[in-house]
């Protein structure tokens, strides 16, 4: 991998872990629940892309997650208690913006599942669990927290995804 590459891969990670934050944020903002207005704040990060192993359905058909949600146990300091939410997302987004193909012989599936898209469907799908998991953990208990409050909160991110400048600049640097 020659050092542009790299260069590319560590823009993207720092891109995504701002876009993570600051969709977090906003949408919270959004719903009148902007910074400091929950018991216990938590602190919101991208955990990096990460590969993971697929696996063959019941079709036959080769299957892989696209992104995932992560709760930390919190962590006490005295009184303080911290509440970390990781978002993880697929490293196949980065391979595809490195023109690699991985685990799909097909490479029209392979850009359907890691276009861009789909990865604003996934960032947006994991941060509604996230905002969930802050302002109704309850929802987040049942069925893997895929639920109506799940179903209702994700266009809205999508939607204010959409307008933002960032996705603007998002659509520039997607190869």
């Amino acid at each position: 991998m020659n050092s542009r590459s790299i260069e590319r891969l560590e823009t993207w990670d720092r891109l995504i872990d701002h876009l993570v934050i600051v969709f977090y944020y906003r949408f919270r903002q959004q719903l009148k629940l902007p910074f400091d207005s929950l018991d216990n704040e938590p602190v919101i990060r991208f955990g990096g892309f990460v590969l993971e192993e697929p696996w063959i359905d019941e079709k036959e058909k080769v299957r892989v997650r696209c992104g995932w949600h992560n709760r930390e146990p919190h962590c006490r300091l005295g009184n303080l208690v911290i509440f970390t939410r990781y978002i993880y997302l697929n490293r196949l987004f980065l391979y595809q913006q490195l023109g690699l193909q991985l685990y799909y012989l097909d490479p029209a599936e392979f850009t359907a599942l890691f276009n861009l898209d789909n990865l604003i469907k996934v960032l947006v799908h994991e941060l509604g669990h996230a905002v969930l998991t802050d302002t109704q953990p309850k929802t987040q208990e049942i069925n893997g927290g895929h639920g109506k409050e799940h179903d209702k909160i994700c266009p809205e991110l999508i939607k204010m995804v959409e307008k933002s400048e960032e996705f603007k600049e998002l659509k520039k640097f997607w190869k």
